[in-house]
């Protein structure tokens, strides 16, 4: 699913790309960065926050394709990623980035797919109808067995589907370098607080996640930018 999210990903950024002059090659160039990125900052983010499981493992570190990783993190790793490309280059970073939000957002819901087979980035336990409950060996089953609990991983689906939705209807009237990102940036951060609640983590900062104060401060950005460019 990871592999599909992010054929998807590029296929429709080659889109948006075209319509911003931007070469399919550079797109295609930066594919090969980002994804390598994004994987080392996904993984990165999930063993500093699962470290005890780690420390006695070394080699664990190494097999993602048992699962583990976090979102933000390879998102956060890959917006650094994108900016040292478009600036050896010689390319308008937010010109950059509006071209692959979409895409991203796209690949992003396909991705989130991947965690609910896997059973990972699951919810908190729920009495609910479309609650549901994981088979063992996997990942939610060993924190709530049998146990039905949130799908998160659905509604995260959902979510970046809707933020899908709206960035591209954004494009068509875009007026300025970095709307469409910014625009993206909100909607990502509106729907991952709001799924936090209902989604199981370890750790709590003043009673909210380290997730719902990272997109906190990317709303507080992505305002403050649209605000003043309008």
């Amino acid at each position: 699913m990871v592999a599909l999210a992010f054929i998807a990903g590029i296929l429709v950024s080659l889109y948006y790309a075209k319509k911003e002059k931007i070469k399919s090659e550079i797109i295609l160039d930066l594919a090969i960065y980002v994804i390598v990125a994004s994987i080392i900052g996904a993984r990165s983010f999930y063993v500093i926050g699962q470290w005890d499981l780690y420390k006695t493992n070394l080699l664990e570190v190494f097999m993602v394709q048992r699962g583990g990783l976090v979102v933000l993190g390879g998102v956060l790793f890959s917006i650094v990623t994108i900016f040292l490309f478009a600036k050896k280059k010689k390319i308008s970073f937010l010109k950059l980035l509006d071209s692959i939000s979409p895409g991203t957002a796209l690949g992003l819901a396909i991705g989130r797919v991947g965690c609910f087979l896997n059973g990972c980035c699951f919810g908190l336990p729920a009495r609910l109808p479309w609650a549901i409950k994981f088979p063992p060996g996997s990942l939610a089953h060993s924190y709530f067995p049998g146990e039905y609990i949130h799908p998160t991983q659905i509604y995260s689906v959902l979510g970046m589907l809707t933020v899908f939705g709206v960035v591209t209807s954004i494009y068509r009237k875009k007026r300025f370098h970095g709307q469409i990102f910014f625009a993206w940036v909100i909607g990502y951060s509106i729907y991952r607080f709001i799924v936090e609640f209902f989604r199981y983590s370890p750790i709590h900062w003043l009673g909210l996640t380290p997730s719902q104060w990272i997109v906190a401060i990317g709303v507080v950005v992505a305002v403050a930018y649209l605000f003043k460019k309008r």
